[in-house]
């Protein structure tokens, strides 16, 4: 992969090196099987990203010929999917191990020729302003130093771009934030972070990411189905407290701050103060 520019914080830096130490021996020894995808269907981790995977894809279309910047790319999958839609694609992140599973995946789906992928934090990557037609992102806002990296999103979209991210929210006041991660409930239900500097959206997050852009839309996901933080539900509870969910979250609007998940869509210049997006339903 090529160097995308811009040194890594020491927050960067302690992401990147979880990562690399992860990927490292896989990278160069995964089989080319394991790598090849259906690129019939969107590249699901696992159930809990299949409705709001739909939905962020559903919103940068249509792809062909759509110049797409993932960040936090990962092992590529998303990226080498919207490649096989027509998009080229840049993706980015900060672990070099992951990015080289990246390109072998391009290269065994025969689309390294849409694809390219950088060492780089979005922070400080520095492609020309107006670069890309859609900035997309699965769970990786959450990992980044936000002022600064929604600041470079909206310098890179192209005029009438849109940024989609997906993100896992926790949107209770501070005190209960603290609660959850304290070592008491800690001991009793573990973290499912994956890096020690992670932390779920907020509030105040919320209110950053909406108030970085002109324009923001927020869909909401999960509900009940937060008990899968906590133990390990089968495949019908998850689908049937899925449904309830669907119904609880448009029709009981106060039930959408404890969702766990929200599709952001972001586009334009920023045309209101600091403090006055937070409200979900504000931005319908």
């Amino acid at each position: 992969m090529a160097d995308g520019h811009g040194a890594l914080s020491a927050r960067q830096a302690r992401e990147a090196a979880v990562y690399d130490a992860r990927y490292g021996e896989l990278a160069a020894g995964e089989a080319e099987g394991s790598l090849l995808m259906d690129l019939t269907t969107p590249p699901y981790p696992n159930r809990e990203h299949v409705e709001f995977l739909d939905d962020m894809l559903a919103r940068m279309e249509p792809l062909d010929g759509r110049r797409v910047l993932e960040v936090g790319c990962g092992s590529g999958a998303l990226s080498v999917y919207v490649a096989s839609l027509g998009a080229e694609v840049t993706g980015l992140d900060v672990s070099s191990s992951v990015l080289a599973l990246a390109e072998r995946r391009a290269e065994v789906n025969g689309l390294a020729d849409r694809c390219r992928f950088l060492l780089a934090p979005i922070e400080s990557f520095d492609d020309p302003d107006g670069s890309y037609d859609v900035v997309v992102g699965n769970q990786v806002l959450h990992h980044f130093e936000l002022d600064e990296a929604l600041a470079n999103v909206r310098r890179l979209l192209a005029p009438g771009g849109i940024a989609v991210f997906c993100e896992p929210v926790l949107l209770l006041p501070e005190a209960a934030r603290r609660l959850r991660g304290s070592p008491m409930v800690l001991r009793r239900f573990p973290s499912r972070a994956d890096t020690p500097d992670e932390r779920s959206i907020g509030r105040a997050e919320v209110d950053k990411i909406c108030t970085a852009f002109g324009r923001a839309e927020m869909k909401e996901y999960q509900l009940l189905t937060r008990l899968q933080n906590f133990v390990e539900l089968s495949d019908p509870v998850f689908a049937r407290l899925e449904r309830l969910d669907r119904v609880l979250l448009r029709y009981l609007p106060p039930a959408r701050r404890l969702c766990r998940y929200m599709v952001f869509v972001l586009s334009g210049q920023p045309a209101w103060p600091a403090g006055a997006r937070f409200a979900a339903e504000a931005a319908r």
